[in-house]
């Protein structure tokens, strides 16, 4: 994680519980040695600059929809890197609307990222 330069989307949500499980994630990273830190509004965007090489890393646990995702899915695919949700359940197309989570680079930064992150609890569920 230490030549990590990983982008992070926080979303939307203010939810005191979202918003401290947020917050303890870049703590995380941070304390863990993370090289540098990006905060970006475009999930496409930020899949795009992991695909090319720009950044090494994006995570996200709340995208707004498979939309976001999808397009930048593929490429970072086709560029040799993986694609998991925040659990580290390797994601497809096959995604259901709604709340998501993602993180994508290459299989040990990818790797590394979400052990220093933890499992996310918030879920996205009745309305949130």
């Amino acid at each position: 994680i230490e030549d990590c330069l990983l982008v992070n989307n926080i979303g939307h949500y203010r939810y005191e519980d979202f918003v401290e499980e947020s917050a303890e994630r870049v703590k995380k990273w941070l304390k863990a040695g993370l090289r540098g830190y990006r905060a970006s509004g475009s999930a496409a965007q930020n899949l795009a600059h992991v695909a090319s090489g720009q950044v090494s890393c994006y995570y996200e646990h709340g995208y707004g929809g498979p939309w976001d995702v999808c397009a930048g899915m593929v490429l970072v695919k086709e560029a040799g890197g993986v694609v998991w949700d925040a659990r580290g359940n390797e994601t497809d197309l096959e995604m259901k609307f709604g709340k998501g989570s993602v993180c994508a680079g290459g299989r040990a930064v990818v790797t590394d990222v979400l052990k220093v992150a933890g499992q996310p609890t918030f879920e996205f569920s009745g309305g949130k």
